[in-house]
Formats: C-alpha cells, sequence, structure tokens
C-alpha cells in the first residue's frame, strides 16, 4: 500500500471516529445552560440561552424534576471523568443516577429548582429541552477531536514512510489508540448536565481499552526501537495480555477499579521507562540510537512534565484554575512529536542542545511551582508571597546552577578557535605538502577523535562547505590549502554525533586555512621574484666572469678550478628555483659529472641506479643539497683515497633514496676521521632534510659513505607542491 493510502486510511478512521462523537454529543437533550461546579460544591450557571434563557447568571441550580420526580442535583453529577471513584458500586451508582437525570429531561414538563445568587429562596423554572446545536459544543470537546486526529495522523505518517519497522507499526498502535480513548472522553467530558448511563459506561469501556492499548503500544516502542528487543511473539502475547485485563475490568472480575484499570496502565508506563533503561544500555556505542531514544525519553519528561506542572502546580498555586483532563490531552501531541522525531532520525544532531535547553527550562519552571507548593502547603504563605519568594530563590540558586550544567554539557573546550589558530597558521605555512596534510589530519584527529578518518574520492571532494552525513554520524570535511577533502565519523570515539555547531566550526577552520594559504602564496611569489632577481644577477655577473676565466686561464689547473666554480654556482642557482626535478633526470646529470671527473683522475667508475621512475621527483632544496654531498664524497675520495675504481650505487626504497658511494683506496678507520668543513657541511645539510649518513671502512679495503634521504615529492607534473 502506497504511503498516501495509509494516510488517507488513518484520516478516514478519524473522522468517522470523530463524526461518531459529534453524533453522540449532539443525541442528548439541552437546556442552553453553561454550569460549572465552584469551591462550595455548587451548580451555579455561567451563562444561560435556548430553552432556560431565563435563568440569572451566577444562579444555584438545586435540582431538577418533573410531576412528581424529584432529582437533587450533587456535584458528582458534572464530575468530567468517572475514573476517580473508588470501586464500582459507586461507578454503578454514578451511571444509574446519569440515567435517571436524563429521563427527567425527555419527560414533558421539567422543571428547574434554582436558587438566585444571595437569595435563600427556591426558584422554579418551567423548560422544554431541545436538540442540542452543533454550536452549543464547548471548545474543549473540539480540542480533544483535533488533538487525538492529529496525534493519529501523526504516528500513521512515520509508519507509511517505514511500513517494515516494528518501532514505527508499534507507534502506529498507539496512534490509532489515541482517538479510541480520546473521542469517547470528549463525548461525556463535553455533556451538558447528564447523558444515558449505558452509554456512558461503554464510553468509559471503549476510554479504558484505548488507553491500555496505547500504553501495550508504547511498550512495544521500547521492545522494537531503537533496538529490537524480542520477536513477534512477545508482541503479540504483550497486546493478549493487556486485552484480557481489559476484558477483565469490563465484565467487572477485577475487585476494584484500581486492579481493573490504574495498574494495568501503571505497570505500562513502569515498563516503558524500564525498557528505556535497557534500550540506553543496549544503545552504547551506537550514537544514532542513543540519540534517537534521548528523542522518547525528552518527550515522556517533557510531556509529562508540563502535566504535572499545569495540572498539578495550579491547584497550589492558586493562580489558575485546574486544568480540564481534556486539555491535558494536548500533552500527549508533545510525546506523539517527539517519539515521531526519533523514529524519524531527524535532526538527531541537534537534539543534544534542544534536550538541554528544554529540560533547563523545564527544571525552572518546575523548581519555582515546587518552592511554592512547599511555602503555601506548609508554611501557609500567601499564593503571592510563596512566588515572589520562591522566583528570588530560583534566581539566587537555580541559575548558577543552571549556567554550570550548560557549560559542562554544552561546551566542548577542544572547539575553541583561539586556541587552534596557532596551530592553522603552522599547517598553513608549511612548505610540503605531504607535511600540511599529516598535520591537518591529526589536528582534525584532536579535536573531535573519529573512530574513522579518511579521505574522500575525487568525485566526492568537490565540497564547499563542511556538511553532515548519516543523521550526524559522518562529517565531510571540504579541501583547504590544498589538502583534499575528508570523511570523519564517529566523533569522540562514538559518544556523540556531529552538529551543526561542528560544521560551523570546520567551516571557519577551513577559511582561515585558505587565507593563510593564499598569504603563504603571496609570500612564496615575493620570494620567488627576489630569488629570480637574485638568480639573474649572479648568472649575469658571477657566471660571466667564472666564463671568461675559464677561456683565459693560464694553466689547467685555473681552468678546472674555474670549472667547479661554474659548477657550483649552477647548483646554488638551481637550489634558488622552485622548480621540481624529476629523479632520473638528477641521477643521469650527476652521472655525467662524476663520469667527467673519474675520467679525467684516471679512475674507473661503476654506476648502478634503477630504472627510469618518472612518478619520483625531487625539491630543488633535496637536489642541491644531494649534489653537493655527492660531488664533496667524490672530491674527498679522489683526493684522500687516491683509488683505482669508484663505485656509486643508487636505490628507491619506497620513499627513500640510498646511494652508496663506495672506493678501494687506503683508507684509515672513519672514527679516527677529523671532521673538517667539508664532513661537517654535509652532515649538517642531511640532517635538515631528515637524511642520514655513515662512513665505513671495507674489510677489502677502501672507504664507504652511505646516504639515506627522504623523497617528499611525487609526480606533481612539473610543480612543485612544498
Amino acid at each position: 500500500m502506497l504511503p498516501i493510502r495509509r494516510l488517507l486510511a488513518a484520516l478516514f478512521f478519524c473522522l468517522v471516529m470523530g463524526m461518531l462523537a459529534v453524533a453522540l454529543a449532539l443525541q442528548t437533550p439541552w437546556l442552553g445552560l453553561q454550569i460549572q461546579v465552584n469551591e462550595a460544591g455548587e451548580i451555579r450557571v455561567l451563562a444561560a440561552g435556548g430553552p432556560a434563557a431565563s435563568l440569572p447568571l451566577g444562579a444555584v441550580l438545586v435540582s431538577v424534576q418533573s410531576g412528581a420526580q424529584k432529582i437533587n442535583l450533587i456535584k458528582e453529577d458534572l464530575m468530567e471523568e468517572p475514573d476517580i471513584v473508588n470501586d464500582y458500586l459507586e461507578m454503578d451508582a454514578f451511571f444509574a443516577r446519569q440515567s435517571a437525570i436524563v429521563d427527567l429531561l425527555v419527560r414533558p414538563g421539567l422543571t428547574l429548582v434554582w436558587q438566585a445568587q444571595g437569595q435563600t429562596e427556591l426558584a422554579h423554572t418551567q423548560v422544554k429541552p431541545t436538540d442540542r446545536p452543533l454550536r452549543s459544543l464547548p471548545a474543549l470537546f473540539w480540542f480533544q477531536l483535533i488533538v487525538s486526529t492529529a496525534g493519529c495522523l501523526i504516528a500513521v505518517w512515520v509508519w507509511a514512510l517505514r511500513p517494515g519497522d516494528w518501532g514505527a507499526r508499534m507507534f502506529a498502535v498507539t496512534g490509532l489508540s489515541f482517538p479510541l480513548f480520546a473521542m469517547p472522553a470528549a463525548v461525556y467530558s463535553a455533556r451538558e448536565l447528564a447523558i444515558d448511563g449505558t452509554l456512558f459506561r461503554w464510553l468509559e469501556a471503549l476510554n479504558h481499552w484505548g488507553s491500555v492499548m496505547f500504553g501495550a503500544a508504547l511498550v512495544g516502542i521500547f521492545l522494537c526501537s531503537p533496538r529490537r528487543l524480542v520477536g513477534v511473539r512477545w508482541l503479540v502475547g504483550l497486546f493478549t495480555f493487556y486485552n484480557l485485563w481489559w476484558l477483565a475490568e469490563t465484565v467487572r472480575l477485577a475487585p476494584d477499579l484500581d486492579w481493573g484499570n490504574r495498574f494495568a496502565v501503571m505497570s505500562e508506563m513502569l515498563g516503558a521507562l524500564v525498557l528505556a533503561g535497557v534500550q540506553w544500555v543496549k544503545s552504547r556505542g551506537q550514537p544514532v540510537d542513543r540519540a534517537a531514544l534521548r528523542w522518547f525519553i525528552l518527550s515522556m519528561l517533557l510531556g509529562s512534565g508540563l502535566f504535572i506542572l499545569l495540572i498539578v502546580a495550579t491547584a497550589s498555586l492558586g493562580l489558575l484554575p485546574p486544568m480540564p483532563q481534556g486539555y491535558a490531552f494536548g500533552f500527549f501531541l508533545v510525546i506523539y512529536i517527539g517519539i515521531a522525531l526519533g523514529l524519524g532520525r531527524y535532526r538527531l544532531f541537534d537534539l543534544d542542545v534542544w534536550a538541554y535547553r528544554l529540560l533547563v527550562w523545564l527544571g525552572g519552571a518546575l523548581a519555582v511551582v515546587g518552592l511554592d507548593a512547599v511555602f503555601v502547603l506548609m508554611l501557609e504563605w500567601s499564593s503571592a508571597q510563596a512566588l515572589a519568594i520562591s522566583v528570588w530563590a530560583c534566581t539566587l540558586f537555580y541559575l548558577p546552577i543552571r549556567h554550570w550544567l550548560w557549560q559542562k554539557f554544552s561546551s566542548r573546550p577542544g572547539l575553541q578557535l583561539q586556541a587552534v589558530l596557532p596551530d592553522v597558521v603552522t599547517i598553513a605555512f608549511q612548505p610540503v605538502a605531504t607535511a600540511r596534510q599529516r598535520m591537518w589530519d591529526d589536528l582534525l584527529k584532536r579535536l573531535f577523535h573519529p573512530l574513522e578518518h579518511r579521505a574522500l574520492t575525487q568525485a566526492n571532494s568537490t565540497l564547499s562547505e563542511a556538511q553532515m552525513v548519516e543523521y550526524g554520524l559522518g562529517l565531510e570535511v571540504p579541501s583547504c590549502a590544498g589538502i583534499g577533502a575528508r570523511m570523519l565519523r564517529y566523533p569522540e570515539q562514538g559518544a556523540r554525533l556531529f552538529t551543526p555547531a561542528d560544521c560551523a566550526y570546520v567551516n571557519a577552520l577551513t577559511r582561515l586555512m585558505d587565507q593563510a594559504e593564499r598569504a603563504r602564496a603571496a609570500q612564496e611569489r615575493g620570494a620567488l621574484e627576489e630569488r629570480q632577481r637574485i638568480s639573474r644577477d649572479m648568472h649575469d655577473d658571477v657566471g660571466a666572469r667564472l666564463l671568461m676565466l675559464i677561456h683565459h686561464a693560464r694553466t689547467p689547473e685555473m681552468a678546472e678550478l674555474a670549472r667547479a666554480a661554474m659548477q657550483d654556482l649552477r647548483t646554488a642557482l638551481g637550489s634558488l628555483d622552485l622548480q621540481s626535478v624529476p629523479l632520473d633526470h638528477a641521477l643521469s646529470d650527476w652521472r655525467a659529472e662524476v663520469s667527467d671527473r673519474c675520467e679525467a683522475a684516471g679512475v674507473d667508475l661503476a654506476w648502478s641506479a634503477p630504472p627510469a621512475e618518472s612518478s619520483r621527483w625531487f625539491s630543488p632544496r633535496q637536489k642541491a643539497m644531494l649534489e653537493r654531498t655527492l660531488r664533496e664524497c667524490v672530491t674527498n675520495a679522489l683526493k684522500h683515497g687516491h683509488p683505482t675504481k669508484l663505485e656509486v650505487r643508487t636505490v628507491l626504497r619506497v620513499d627513500t633514496l640510498v646511494v652508496q658511494i663506495s672506493n678501494d683506496g687506503p683508507v684509515t678507520d672513519p672514527v679516527a676521521w677529523v671532521k673538517g668543513r667539508g664532513l661537517r657541511g654535509m652532515q649538517q645539510r642531511f640532517e635538515e632534510e631528515r637524511g642520514q649518513m655513515e662512513w665505513t671502512a671495507l674489510d677489502s679495503g677502501g672507504a664507504r659513505v652511505l646516504l639515506r634521504l627522504p623523497l617528499d615529492l611525487e609526480n606533481t607534473d612539473g610543480n612543485t607542491t612544498g
């Protein structure tokens, strides 16, 4: 069945129930009176119209009579809900009086006996009741019909969207039960003076059945949601048990009303609370389930708390009249909305803030009411005095406590923007992209402590702002400062959900990162322009003079020295450039240089290198540093070792380049070497680039230098990413 059909079927059910309630409410004879029981137990006329329009306002209605039959009216005749009596004998007597009053109302010659306000004489007014018009039905009647219809439609709507969810099914049962207990109550609570006792009894039985089914379905919700605890057989057994309980109460097998109805409803409420605790334990480590459960508990606490506040508290305050039971049905709508939001997983990520705000507000109201009740009932203060002292006491003690609780539960010290601002600037100004990514990931982990952290795929990385996914289980972090988008899931190790505040915070971080990145890029552009200027000046001035020196050198030694100076100049100028260099290109240049030097010195060269690896790149700084170190090692070997053979081996191990330089010349133990400026310079350069350098003597004679250098760059299509 389509969802709209389920919703239309529920609407049809509510319309049928509503029309039936209207028909039953209109079938009793109508006097045109609006009456109410005052504090003295008198039945006073608040408004008069129709057949009894002649009765003055404020008159006390004493009795009704027709011929020799007369019934003295008592305040119990107008009680809204007969459940408040002690036993079934008292309830049956009440129903019998209702039937007797109706019998008099339909007889000819009906006389109302009344007493004017402030008078002792009794007056008699003969009236002829008419059919009750629709306009005479009070607002309380329509309120109960509207609220029960709204609750039913909300519940069926949730079930229509999730028909296979047993929690939604149980919620739909509570919705269908709502009109069953609210609309019969609307009929007998809207009576003018009396309705037929037999009809009253069946309406009361239907009211009890609806309330029992509502409670059983509420227990069923906590048996099935957020996590399924039992099978279908247990649910069938649950409803069978409470239906039998209701049947025993209807046929008067129960000893009294406590066992007939009250204990049934109390056991259902207690069972729902116990199962809510079980679900809370079962949902540990499941933030979505626990957030949905908080919706259930919050709605129940809020609905019951408002009921206590506006019904019980008004009696102790004395500022408002006690609320009629029919209006109290409006609190059920609060419960329905809360459970619907929980089952529908609607804005669970906002629940923490909403829950604390609502509970703090409710706690404050109940604190004022509770203190006022203590002052009025126990200390016998006046209502105005008690209210003033209650408000003052709550302002003095409650507000600081509320502020402390709010800071404790709603604020997160790890999300203070000013605390992480230095980290953001440090990350953005990192010269190497891999270092920026690593530090950005570390910052996100430190802020949110997610159970899962990964990079988003290229298709999902075009985010402009942070957004929550999976009801707040996940948070997609947009790319920033050249760092790809990220996915975080299960914040605080799965203890909570992401919230809109987290999204706003991450958006602020990414904007700061982008601004810092733009500042870094501007700084690098300025530095690059200055490097290029210096490079041009050195090339044009120093380079030209070295070239002139090479061509006009008087001895080969002077020419070779000038060529070496020119090579060093080229290396220095290359390090000023930001253009990255492919690894295989750098190895080719170095081989050519070492080969020329070995050939000039009459030394054999054995060179081995990995296959061309176009996906590996050198940063200019790394290339210049390794080039100088290799040149210094070859110079030391040729100058001090006088070898016949020089071997250079390069190996690429994952992200580390290993260069081994060995020669067969005579050499002393490297431990006894005195580190001059050259050795110290090489070692310092390698340490700056997180590299390692080792010297060892070979057993077969000669020495070996081992260089290890982590490579920062991968294929960047010729552009530096560091």
